[in-house]
Formats: C-alpha cells, structure tokens, sequence
C-alpha cells in the first residue's frame, strides 16, 4: 500500500496529473475553435443514425453505429487535445519517461498500425467503394501515425494522443463497416 502514496510516487502522479491537467485545459480554457478536418456534427449525426436503427427495431445496427460514434467521439476528443497542447506544449513543466497507464495509452503505435492496416480495405457489404468519410477517417488516422515518425515531434503526450486517435479512427472504420453490413442484413430480412 505504502507504493501508491508517499514520496516514491511522486513522479508517477506528476505524469498522471499533467495529463488530467491538460484534458481539463481543453474542456474549460480553450478557446473553443474548431480543429481543421473535424467536424464535431458527424459523431452527432451517426449517433442519431444508431438512434434511429434501435427505433426500427434494427439493434446489430444501432450497437454498431452507437459503437462508431463512441470511437468516433474518442478520436475527436484526442484532435481536440493535440490542438489545444500544439501551440501550448512547453507551458506547463511535465517530466518524460510516462508510462502508458500514466498517458492512459491502451494501445501501442505498433497496435494502431495494424489496426489501420487490416481495414484499409474495409469496403461495406453491398457497396462498390468505401464511403467518403470512412476512407476520410483512413487519411487522417495516417497522418496521426506518419506524424509520430517526424524526427523533432518528442512531445510525449502528444505522440500518445497521435497513437489513441489513429486507433479510435481504425476503430470507428471496423465499427461503420460492420454498421452498414449489418444495415444490408437487416434489410434483407425485412
């Protein structure tokens, strides 16, 4: 008990708080602009869309859409710190060496890689093509993780916030893809 309080914890709680420190700063300092690329109104409307497929009675679909919109939410929340601490990355002293409980990294750069890889393909049942957002998702996942390869980009809560919004938006594709699938079933059996 005694190695979660006390003195020997101090730097693990630093790194802890820096991070909540900053979430915080987002939510209540920031001066409410809008990222480029985002759009806060799609994770709205494919809520609705989940929304409505329960009120059809279509719940696969509506647990998958409610799940992309979770993703969807996850990754745009990462958008919105990585912007907020951009500009903003050396006014508060921070101590490196975090651990990816302390930056609450839940998955590995290398995990959000392969995660990318296996739904870079990740084409609905029933369409031709991937739909415009899903591929647009793609992009900007890739840019999160091509960002992390940038030699003077060491920041690293940053570098976490790249890797969780590349995964969520990997995330987001499997989970709209199966939506639509789903959404193709549904209305084959109706």
């Amino acid at each position: 008990m005694s190695d979660l309080h006390g003195p020997d914890n101090a730097e693990h709680e630093l790194r802890k708080a820096y991070n909540c420190v900053i979430n915080a700063s987002v939510a209540h300092f920031w001066d409410r602009r809008s990222v480029p690329g985002v759009n806060a109104h799609e994770v709205i409307s494919i809520y609705k869309q989940a929304h409505q497929a329960y009120r059809k009675g279509d719940k696969l679909a509506a647990e998958r859409w409610a799940r992309a919109a979770k993703h969807l939410s996850r990754a745009f929340s990462a958008e919105a710190k990585i912007a907020y601490l951009e500009p903003r990355a050396m006014e508060l002293p921070f101590l490196n060496g975090a651990t990816p409980e302390e930056y609450e990294i839940t998955h590995p750069h290398d995990s959000a890689a392969d995660l990318l890889d296996s739904v870079k393909d990740a084409i609905p049942a029933g369409l031709h093509k991937m739909p415009e957002d899903m591929a647009r998702y793609q992009a900007r996942a890739r840019k999160h993780l091509e960002t992390l390869g940038l030699p003077d980009y060491t920041h690293e809560l940053l570098r976490a916030e790249h890797v969780k919004a590349a995964h969520e938006y990997g995330r987001v594709i499997e989970c709209m893809a199966l939506a639509y699938e789903a959404e193709s079933s549904h209305r084959d059996v109706a």
